[in-house]
């Protein structure tokens, strides 16, 4: 067997690489913090989510006559197929979950500031590429929850000025939803999305191992940081026994309340109240505060301002201070728009009970 390893690292020099990705050094206040775990645990819901969105498109039919009955045939005929979409539908709420917390820890801690800028804007368009996969995937199934939801979406892209037509039917396919659409968010979804996530993750990371963990901001771990432990075994132990939990839990809200899957798709409803996913309950929301001709505030300018805010953060905030209790305006900033995502959230939640 060494013979074989030996003869195949002759050929590809990886054992180097790999024992220096494995050797690297990890400061021992990072190694013991639970947060410093919540991007480690997005990349295994990531990879959950590769592991089932696979298993699920051996059986998926991916067009408006046979999309639901695919579904309906996953849930409750393959065996064990209900337990794959389960932990495939709440594991995309679970991304959505570490990929906030994730970005609210760097935001916190102050890891997006000089020299570590491009680390955060990556992790800026895979927070909206996970959302992007939650808004895709809801279509899939072709029942009313899902056509309904993304008909209003589309509807909200297309009331953009001047573009928002060209944006609609580019989503669509056409001027109403059909087989162009399914076939366009299906390919979105299964090819076009996770190779951006995959590419983007490579260049997290990279960037990551690059400059290293930022600066610690209390005193317990500045004393702590010129202390390493190698990233294996270390690390990696303790990402896999967060990622076994998580698969747990996945399961056990699987097994206590199955994925759901309403009635197929019915064009003609009248009646049929669309609602979205519960992570964009609070924009479905804020549009209710901008009807008519305000409605470009809530369909551009707020979402410009946020995204350009994230974007040009590590360029605004470019003093040495770290520390979120001493600095009052970012935090104060940061803990407003949680509570009004969450107050919006209530709210749309009551509504739509």
């Amino acid at each position: 067997m060494n013979r074989i390893f030996q003869w195949f690292d002759e050929r590809t020099g990886l054992s180097g690489p790999i024992r220096g990705f494995l050797n690297y050094p990890v400061p021992k206040y990072v190694h013991r913090n639970f947060l410093y775990t919540l991007g480690g645990l997005t990349l295994i819901a990531f990879m959950l989510q590769i592991v089932t969105g696979i298993l699920l498109a051996f059986y998926y039919d991916p067009s408006t006559e046979g999309a639901y009955n695919s579904v309906d045939y996953i849930s409750y005929q393959l065996p064990l197929g209900w337990l794959v979409r389960g932990v495939h539908h709440y594991g995309s709420s679970a991304m959505v979950i570490l990929a906030s917390l994730h970005m609210l820890r760097t935001y916190y801690f102050s890891a997006y500031k000089k020299p570590r800028e491009l680390n955060w804007l990556t992790g800026v368009l895979l927070l909206f590429l996970v959302l992007a996969f939650g808004f895709t995937g809801y279509l899939l199934p072709w029942d009313q929850k899902g056509y309904w939801a993304t008909k209003v979406g589309t509807e909200i892209a297309g009331s953009v000025p001047l573009v928002g037509g060209l944006i609609m039917r580019l989503m669509r396919g056409g001027e109403a939803l059909g087989q162009a659409t399914l076939t366009r968010f299906y390919a979105g979804h299964i090819l076009l999305l996770p190779a951006s996530v995959a590419l983007l993750i490579v260049a997290h990371i990279f960037q990551l191992r690059h400059h290293g963990m930022a600066p610690a901001i209390t005193k317990k771990a500045q004393a702590q940081s010129k202390t390493f432990v190698p990233f294996f075994p270390h690390w990696v132990i303790t990402d896999t026994i967060a990622g076994l939990g998580l698969l747990a839990l996945l399961v056990y809200m699987t097994w206590a309340n199955h994925a759901p899957l309403e009635f197929p798709a019915d064009p003609t409803s009248n009646s049929y109240v669309p609602r979205p996913e519960w992570y964009f309950l609070f924009y479905f929301q804020l549009l209710k505060y901008f009807p008519g001709v305000l409605e470009p505030v809530a369909t551009i300018l707020i979402p410009l301002f946020l995204f350009g805010s994230m974007v040009l953060l590590p360029f605004i905030d470019r003093s040495e201070e770290r520390r979120p209790w001493h600095k009052p305006v970012t935090t104060l900033v940061s803990i407003f728009y949680i509570v009004v995502i969450i107050v919006f959230t209530i709210l749309a939640m009551a509504a739509y009970a």
